[in-house]
């Protein structure tokens, strides 16, 4: 991976930010320990983070949706709290706004997200293997009707794209799984690419720089 992993360090940061909680969503196939760094990192800034997991083979989506909601009723103790997912875990949130959150939602970074149709999910949909391995929700990646009904969200979102990737399945910048263009969504107040691969892209330490630019200001510095 090409980019900074180091333990970050406490500093005095303004009171405002423990106020307030991160909640952050892992991708497909992964666990809430990818997500351990972004966590750690928020945490020396001040603030509070509730790592959501979930496990995509045997659920349907709208099954986890609702669990997120539950999780977030149960673990955030905060009056302000905020999302960032990384891959599916922005699809989640998205399909999330079908229910509704709990009061004190801020802003949502979305980082690596499929906002459409994913060309290796169209791709493998029809495989046994993909198929057993990502459930319903890697076969409504594969889905144009699915995107075009899922919710776009109605508080503040910005999107960090990556473009380290590959051009053996793609003709266009991407991360290596999904396209520069298909992270780009509607109504999003801000958007950057940065120079990661879909992999690991929430463990650099820009990531989290502009991550959290983005709660605290509403944009990408």
């Amino acid at each position: 991976m090409s980019c900074s992993t180091s333990r970050p360090t406490q500093s005095d940061e303004s009171q405002s930010a423990e106020k307030e909680t991160v909640v952050l969503l892992h991708g497909q196939g992964r666990t809430r320990a990818s997500m351990l760094v972004l966590s750690k990192r928020f945490k020396a800034a001040g603030y509070q983070t509730a790592n959501f997991s979930y496990f995509q083979m045997n659920k349907p989506l709208d099954q986890i949706s609702g669990e997120l909601i539950a999780f977030i009723r149960e673990k955030v103790q905060t009056p302000r709290y905020h999302l960032i997912g990384h891959s599916l875990g922005n699809v989640i949130i998205r399909d999330a706004f079908r229910q509704e959150y709990p009061s004190g939602l801020g802003r949502i970074v979305m980082l690596a997200p499929p906002n459409r149709a994913a060309h290796l999910a169209k791709r493998f949909k029809n495989n046994l293997l993909y198929r057993w391995f990502t459930g319903d929700s890697g076969q409504k990646l594969s889905e144009e009707d699915f995107f075009r009904e899922l919710p776009v969200p109605v508080v503040e979102f910005g999107v960090i794209a990556g473009d380290k990737g590959q051009k053996i399945t793609f003709s266009e910048p991407n991360d290596g799984l999904v396209a520069v263009e298909a992270t780009k969504l509607e109504g999003m107040s801000d958007f950057i690419v940065l120079h990661h691969a879909h992999t690991f892209i929430m463990n650099c330490k820009d990531t989290f720089d502009h991550c959290r630019e983005f709660l605290e200001e509403g944009s990408f510095q």
